[in-house]
């Protein structure tokens, strides 16, 4: 509910999930701390039994001998009624010198549920139905969408971002208080692992919000699979792929068409990676980031623009025919030039443009349009158009370097990245940087179903997830995955 796990105790009645595992060790005088003041203690092992206590605040809540394999569940009063709000497997017991279970699929639950009534109000929202299937928000107020802007959708969750032409993308937001920690769920998929045919799940943009993906031109890259062979949990060389098809857009700046160096020659090739925007530079050159990519700026006389990673721009004269702009870095200056606003009729030198070597590429590390010179009195300023700045910091990408699980198999036409080597997929996996593939199990009617899904968890970067009134690539993210949290 609103991007986060409950468990339905009654229709209207919801415990948060506050702790969530898919597999967890527990030693014989190392406590599981669930947080809150709870905590699970092993107090002892008999064969294949294990003797789970569930605590509060160091004082017994319940004691309950588990057999190996069985689930386990503890309950606590919540207004008057008896809830579960702990729950598990016992997958193994180990009895040694050292006594220790492994525990699978642990929930810990709220035990001060949220209660939800017909006609509570959530932002523009308000409950119209709570049933055993669904609970129903509807909108009790119009909500206009603009074009290129943000429209609150709901309260400290969801914006809306209208591309120029594109309807498609929904953004969260969030305020510094509110965010202490934050995980990312793309839609999960359930394959059956008792049948004896290999199973295989894959996620774009459109499945995993978290995934590059850009409104505007409707434009997404990247794309991540899972492979198993039937009856084995380990996924087998190459069954674990991550790719990025760079795609070609031409530049929005008339002047910059001739540009002709490279992967730059005439537009740029975009492509995703971990779920950022990037320029690529060619087989085995490796990629760049696109730090600034804005239509319009006005920027008055000695006035800074921070372009990201040190770099500035600034107007250090101006009159009615020219404007001199400093692009700066760590305040050294490192490119001047005086550029006639855009209205001049001479073509092509209406545009500032600061070229570095990368890898061996003729980068056009930022250039911007200038369209008019604006003069008063008081105050004085100059339009800027077509403002594109990339990274002078390579991220390398050559074949046969390892990143995370996977492996660079290949760089040209595309990123491909697989694993060469057997990973584990009975727990989380880490795949590269901050993306995951999790898990957890369920036994229908006798047959094994493990639903797998993507996350990301960016816990160490809050300004990473606080939206932007300029950004135009937000992540896609149905209203169902924030709603209900697939």
């Amino acid at each position: 509910f609103f991007g986060k796990k409950y468990k339905v105790l009654e229709d209207g009645l919801l415990s948060e999930s506050l702790v969530s595992y898919g597999s967890r060790d527990l030693q014989k005088g190392n406590d599981f701390d669930l947080g809150n003041g709870y905590k699970l203690v092993l107090q002892g092992i008999n064969g294949d039994y294990a003797l789970l206590e569930f605590q509060k605040n160091s004082a017994p809540v319940t004691t309950e001998s588990v057999e190996q394999g069985s689930k386990f569940s503890f309950k606590t009063w919540i207004e008057g009624t008896e809830y579960v709000i702990l729950e598990g497997t016992l997958d193994k017991v180990l009895d040694s010198k050292d006594p220790v279970v492994r525990l699978k699929s642990v929930n810990r639950y709220s035990d001060t549920p949220l209660k939800l009534e017909v006609g509570d109000e959530f932002g523009k929202f308000e409950v119209t139905a709570i049933t055993s299937n669904d609970i129903e928000l509807k909108n009790s107020v119009p909500i206009r969408l603009q074009l290129g802007d943000y429209s609150t959708i709901l309260d400290n969750l969801i914006d809306f971002q209208v591309a120029d032409n594109v309807y498609r993308a929904c953004s969260y937001n969030m305020t510094k208080d509110t965010i202490k920690s934050y995980k990312i769920r793309g839609t999960s998929l359930a394959v059956n692992r008792s049948d004896s045919s290999p199973d295989s799940c894959s996620w774009t943009a459109d499945s995993f919000g978290m995934l590059f993906y850009d409104p505007e031109y409707d434009l997404s890259t990247e794309s991540l699979s899972l492979s198993l062979d039937a009856g084995s949990d380990w996924i087998p060389e190459g069954g674990l792929v991550y790719e990025s098809l760079p795609v070609k857009l031409a530049y929005k700046n008339p002047e910059m068409a001739d540009y002709g160096e490279d992967w730059f020659n005439e537009g740029y090739s975009v492509l995703g990676w971990n779920g950022e925007e990037y320029a690529y530079l060619g087989s085995d050159r490796g990629i760049v980031n696109i730090l600034l990519d804005e239509d319009e700026k006005l920027l008055h006389p000695n006035e800074e623009y921070d372009l990201k990673e040190g770099y500035t721009l600034k107007v250090t004269d101006l009159d009615s025919d020219n404007a001199c702009l400093t692009v700066s870095r760590n305040n050294l200056p490192v490119y001047s030039s005086i550029i006639s606003p855009g209205k001049s009729a001479d073509f092509g030198t209406h545009t500032l443009l600061y070229t570095e070597e990368l890898n061996g590429v003729e980068v056009p590390i930022f250039s911007v349009y200038v369209d008019s010179v604006i003069e008063g009195e008081e105050l004085s300023a100059v339009s800027l158009k077509y403002l594109l700045h990339f990274s002078d910091s390579p991220l390398e990408m050559s074949y046969g370097e390892e990143v995370g699980e996977l492996t660079v198999v290949e760089t040209y036409p595309k990123l491909r990245l697989e694993n060469k080597h057997e990973v584990w997929s009975g727990s989380d996996i880490n795949v590269f940087e901050d993306l995951w593939i999790g898990r957890f199990e369920k036994k229908i009617s006798g047959n094994l179903y493990v639903t797998f899904y993507p996350y990301m968890n960016k816990v160490e970067d809050v300004e990473s997830i606080l939206p932007s009134t300029t950004s135009v690539s937000v992540p896609v993210m149905s209203l169902e995955e924030y709603l209900i949290g697939i």
